[in-house]
């Protein structure tokens, strides 16, 4: 139950998902952000950037534009694209397995044939702006998906590639996860420094996995210099700062995503426990009555316990978790999925099959919703898969 065909991750480290408005009044007497992306507080000296090497994600190698020299001098850009396309297949730039914690610059995709979403997408956009392709970055909206890493929940985001300026086509899309080909979902393209900074993230990510917590520092600092913007960025130094019990740079911090997206949920939930922790309770409170209001996010954090307990060989924890998250949401057919197979494993075959039923009727009824809602307000991609099926 690891929602295979998600090759992304564009991880956020929260210590829960909540969402809801923040009171006024949000920097008053807080660290500044100069403070914040120092370091200091945590390793008692100011932390550089340049402490870690800037990496190029688009780079490419003399293999690379090889790889693609005769496809670069296709005159018809439909042309053009599609025999890139057949040369991605024919040379193994095909996912085939789940990848999330594998984050790859494009000369290392293109080397080791393997890693998450943005890892291809790095790969494709190289590639094709090789062969003189207009491809760019998109952000896709689809349902969310969590793991749990070090007690802590992480949602996982995703990533394609969009091409502009294709002959009879306009833009197309190239998804690297046959979960999402479908084109319902919404999407947005991103600039070149966004999509870095998503990678940098990721790299934090990958040394807050490896107990770093410097180089996780070191990589976030580069993520937020590259998109200040991105209220995720700025949720993970949070919690970077409140595992280290430095409290108010870690408001400080979850304030600043919160002037990005005043619904943050991750900042919420570390708002809330970053107040109480300094023994602010009406503050606490305050953030602990909107994260009432989320009851979908429990049901994620329910859902990522239960499949943690799953994995474990622990079904009857499992079950009890998933069955708290459905009864908190039950519009997500991976729930009663996962609660089939646990019945199925515990031996009620009766059970089993009610949930089962149950996963086909609400994964149909999300995708006709979907559908419907997309079609009427926001037009189909056009979407060309490189996956393996």
């Amino acid at each position: 139950m690891s929602g295979s065909g998600n090759f992304g991750t564009v991880g956020t480290l929260l210590l829960a998902l909540s969402a809801c408005q923040t009171p006024v009044g949000l920097h008053d007497g807080l660290p500044p952000e100069s403070e914040l992306l120092s370091g200091k507080a945590i390793f008692g000296e100011e932390v550089s950037s340049s402490e870690l090497p800037d990496l190029d994600i688009l780079a490419t190698s003399d293999a690379m534009r090889a790889f693609v020299a005769d496809v670069r001098d296709v005159p018809n850009e439909a042309i053009r694209f599609h025999r890139l396309l057949d040369r991605m297949r024919a040379g193994g730039y095909v996912p085939s397995g789940y990848d999330p914690y594998v984050n790859l610059t494009a000369r290392e995709a293109f080397a080791k044939k393997r890693g998450n979403c943005l890892s291809y997408t790095n790969l494709f956009i190289a590639l094709a702006r090789e062969t003189g392709l207009d491809a760019r970055y998109q952000v896709v909206d689809v349902p969310p998906d969590y793991d749990s890493i070090n007690d802590m929940v992480v949602l996982i985001r995703h990533v394609n590639a969009r091409v502009e300026h294709i002959p009879g086509r306009g833009a197309v899309s190239v998804e690297f996860s046959g979960e999402y080909a479908s084109g319902i979902h919404d999407r947005r393209v991103v600039d070149d420094r966004f999509a870095l900074g998503l990678h940098y993230n990721n790299l934090a990510f990958s040394g807050d996995r490896a107990a770093d917590d410097r180089a996780a520092f070191v990589y976030l600092r580069k993520a937020i210099e590259q998109a200040p913007e991105h209220p995720d960025f700025w949720t993970n130094l949070g919690v970077l700062y409140a595992r280290g019990g430095h409290f108010e740079q870690a408001i400080a911090s979850y304030r600043r995503a919160l002037d990005r997206d005043s619904n943050h949920r991750g900042a919420i939930r570390g708002l809330a426990n970053a107040y109480g922790a300094l023994g602010q309770a009406a503050t606490a409170q305050f953030y602990q009555r909107r994260m009432a209001h989320s009851r979908t996010r429990d049901a994620y954090a329910y859902y990522t316990l239960a499949r943690r307990a799953y994995l474990a060989e622990a079904p009857g924890e499992s079950l009890e978790l998933v069955s708290r998250a459905i009864r908190l949401h039950r519009r997500d057919h991976r729930f009663h999925l996962l609660a089939g197979e646990l019945h199925d494993r515990l031996g009620d075959t009766v059970a089993a099959n009610e949930s089962f039923k149950r996963a086909g009727q609400v994964a149909r009824s999300n995708a006709s919703r979907a559908r419907h809602r997309l079609e009427r307000y926001y037009p189909r991609a056009t979407v060309y898969s490189l996956h393996h099926l």
